[in-house]
């Protein structure tokens, strides 16, 4: 039944009520500058009232339930996908930006530039073909051209592989949060008690930040079962949720509950030794999840720097690779198709990779069908005989020989000794894999040129070259050219005046090339200036669109942060509010204790 002593009991609960509140409240304004802290609210209801013999029902005070956290679950995911989306285009956008100054589109500056040098110069050699001096002047506008395409391409390949080493930093940090998380929920589930109202605030605040950072690193997917909410504490709550997994790369769980999955590197399983990520399972066995990580900066710098290994996905920075790459060798082919017109006294051509009897259209070289012509000439520079040669969808390199050193009459006058094959033969070694074609008797000085019709034979073979290298990884001016110049040929038939191949190396800038590439399936004919534009332009729209996608997810970004710190962040004016409050509860419930402890001296003082 009640009595003083019942209200005095009443009024201790709201004494204690209230120092739980200002406590709270103290607390809230204590961690107001943590972004990852979410305010608490105490949660208290009457305690169970007293039912009086007389039917009356009195209540007995206050009881404190618990202490929750203002927080939004659903609004919590959508800040940390933003941030994920974030991080990833902001990435992307730096590196890009730093890749497009290695492709500069001003006067005087970068491949383009030098390239219109390189063209003035086979022009001021057209004019005077045995002056020395010029001649030395191309051989410099040259090794300037291809140091610098040289040296593009291996900038972008240091900065994929810093990619490469920047994920190996981000994996670790990965790694690092996600054992933490585990670790955390297993704290959660030992300290909470759904039923009891008992909250691991401050850890559910901790889970969270490391949360943001592992998903704004790596990207995933936050998977909470149970999750409540709670209208006492606000219309704004999702909270207390259970069966915590943490879902990465489409579907690989990284932290299920108390369990966490690490991902492993491994990069010396490929050739150009560039990260792969793997994740590894309940049986220790790793997974290949390179190409399904696609979000955070992880995801950002795969997608930079992935090489197209075995036959997954290539990055930026690999396409702008293959891309100088498909240049060099477009320019190579066609100045080095233009050279081998000129007459030298024997055809060289350069090492390949295909056997003699492996037709040259499957040889994965940029073989096409068509002819080219052999021409001999004599010491004055006269035709004294030449050659047609076909090329088809089945002609070998055995074949090619075969028509070259064929006994016909190349000049249908009945003479078995004037034809091609009586002043020159062919071979392909079968062992070192190179093409000749050399004299029958050198001492007679005999020149020997070869000109295409369309074939790309003298490209693809590397006859006669005036630039070496497979790629702009090595392209360079052939190296008898670069000990002395003098040796460059500037003429189609070895007689003073004849400046022919100049001419056409200048002409070549104006002309359409063939630029193919058949690991990217790169297949385009355009001028040479044209196709270095379009790579180059390739850079700059890649790294616009990045501004353009990062400003839209800052946009997003800060706009989801902006709602979640609304609902968990704490405002200093508010909590000043609710401490006078609680502090004015706090005074008049112990006004009431005073009352009811003079209440009593009165009644002490009565019965005595």
């Amino acid at each position: 039944m009640g009595g003083i002593l019942t209200s005095l009991n009443t009024s201790y609960t709201g004494l204690q009520a209230h120092q739980v509140m200002v406590d709270t409240t103290s607390n809230n304004i204590s961690n107001a500058s943590d972004e990852f802290y979410s305010r608490k609210r105490v949660i208290a209801q009457p305690e169970k009232p007293l039912v009086m013999h007389q039917g009356l029902i009195m209540g007995r005070g206050v009881d404190v339930q618990a202490i929750r956290r203002i927080h939004d679950d659903f609004v919590f995911d959508r800040y940390t996908k933003a941030g994920s989306e974030t991080a990833f285009f902001q990435n992307s956008f730096d590196t890009l930006r730093e890749i497009s100054a290695h492709f500069p589109d001003v006067d005087g500056v970068g491949i383009f530039n030098d390239l219109s040098t390189y063209f003035n110069a086979w022009k001021d050699l057209s004019k005077n073909p045995k002056d020395a001096a010029q001649k030395q002047v191309l051989a410099e506008a040259t090794q300037v051209l291809t140091r610098n395409i040289r040296d593009t391409r291996l900038k972008l390949v240091n900065i994929q592989r810093q990619a490469s080493e920047n994920l190996e930093t981000l994996v670790k940090e990965a790694n690092r949060l996600g054992g933490q998380i585990a670790q955390l929920n297993q704290k959660i589930g030992e300290m909470e008690d759904a039923k009891q109202y008992k909250q691991a605030n401050e850890l559910r605040d901790r889970r969270d930040e490391y949360e943001y950072h592992l998903i704004e690193i790596i990207g995933g997917k936050v998977f909470k079962g149970h999750l409540k909410t709670d209208s006492q504490t606000s219309p704004k709550t999702a909270d207390f949720d259970e069966n915590y997994v943490m879902n990465v790369a489409q579907g690989f769980n990284i932290v299920d509950g108390y369990t966490f999955h690490p991902l492993t590197l491994e990069k010396e399983n490929n050739a150009e030794h560039l990260n792969r990520v793997y994740y590894r399972t309940y049986d220790f066995k790793d997974v290949d999840i390179t190409d399904k990580m696609n979000e955070g900066k992880a995801g950002s710098l795969i997608n930079l720097y992935n090489t197209g290994y075995n036959g997954t996905k290539v990055g930026h920075i690999q396409r702008y690779i293959d891309l100088l790459d498909t240049f060099a060798q477009g320019f190579m082919e066609a100045t080095n198709a233009i050279y081998a017109q000129s007459a030298a006294h024997s055809l060289v051509g350069a090492e390949v990779s295909f056997e003699r009897n492996q037709a040259l259209k499957d040889s994965g070289y940029n073989f096409k069908n068509g002819s080219f012509d052999l021409i001999a000439y004599n010491t004055n520079g006269q035709i004294v005989a030449s050659r047609r040669i076909y090329i088809d969808n089945v002609t070998t390199m055995h074949d090619i020989v075969r028509q070259i050193n064929a006994n016909t009459d190349d000049n249908n006058d009945n003479n078995d000794t004037n034809d091609f094959d009586d002043f020159f033969h062919a071979q392909f070694d079968p062992v070192v894999k190179k093409f000749v074609v050399e004299a029958n008797r050198p001492a007679d000085g005999f020149y020997v040129g070869i000109k295409d019709n369309g074939t790309n034979f003298t490209g693809a073979m590397g006859i006669n070259k005036f630039l070496q290298g497979d790629s702009a990884k090595d392209i360079h001016l052939h190296r008898d050219y670069e000990k002395d110049p003098t040796y460059i040929r500037p003429w189609l038939t070895p007689i003073n005046g004849n400046f022919d191949v100049a001419n056409m190396m200048q002409q070549l800038q104006y002309d359409k090339v063939d630029f193919y590439n058949k690991r990217t399936k790169i297949n385009s004919t355009m001028k040479i200036s044209e196709f270095y534009q379009y790579a180059s332009g390739r850079v700059a729209t890649d790294t616009e669109e990045a501004q353009r996608t990062l400003d839209t997810k800052k946009s997003v970004y800060e706009a989801t942060k902006k709602e979640h710190l609304s609902i968990t962040q704490v405002s200093i004016d508010e909590e000043m509010v609710d401490l006078i409050k609680f502090q004015g509860g706090y005074a008049a419930n112990a006004k009431v204790i005073t009352t009811i402890d003079r209440m009593i001296e009165t009644l002490l003082g009565i019965k005595q």
